[in-house]
């Protein structure tokens, strides 16, 4: 009886064993990082817009087809006072700033972004999107904005 329990447990930690060295312990997903730049956002005088790139980087080797970007903006009080929504659907608006709504592997995305509203002080930036393991991303990032 004792070696059949010391059999079971051999069997056990080498099943777990080849699990962890195999990769399957856990579900692999892609990883989106936002940057921002420049961040802080400075005020154009010749152009009267702040303007900004928006870097998208994937860093766990799995592509991710972009669904929407949300911009919550806030004022100097931090009240929400506006959101916009950004889909590809329709007027493809993720294509026409990144030039894709794919982020490959290992990759980046870079669009540049700009508005005129004196009274935001940042922006919440949220990305939401599908790997290809199919399973649902979201990234975030913050643009704050320097006063006029």
């Amino acid at each position: 009886m004792n070696n059949q329990k010391k059999i079971w447990m051999l069997l056990i930690l080498a099943v777990i064993s080849m699990m962890i060295l195999s990769g399957c312990s856990g579900i692999k997903t892609a990883k989106v990082n936002i940057t921002i730049d420049p961040n802080p956002v400075p005020y154009s005088s010749d152009s009267e817009r702040w303007s900004f790139n928006i870097v998208l980087d994937e860093s766990n080797g799995i592509g991710v087809d972009l669904t929407s970007i949300r911009f919550d903006s806030y004022n100097q009080e931090d009240e929400l006072i506006d959101t916009t929504i950004w889909y590809e659907t329709g007027e493809e608006e993720i294509t026409s700033l990144f030039g894709s709504n794919y982020l490959p592997a290992f990759s980046s995305l870079q669009g540049r972004v700009s508005h005129h509203n004196s009274t935001f002080k940042y922006t919440i930036l949220t990305l939401e999107g599908v790997d290809d393991d199919n399973n649902p991303i979201e990234a975030m990032g913050r643009a704050d904005f320097l006063p006029q």
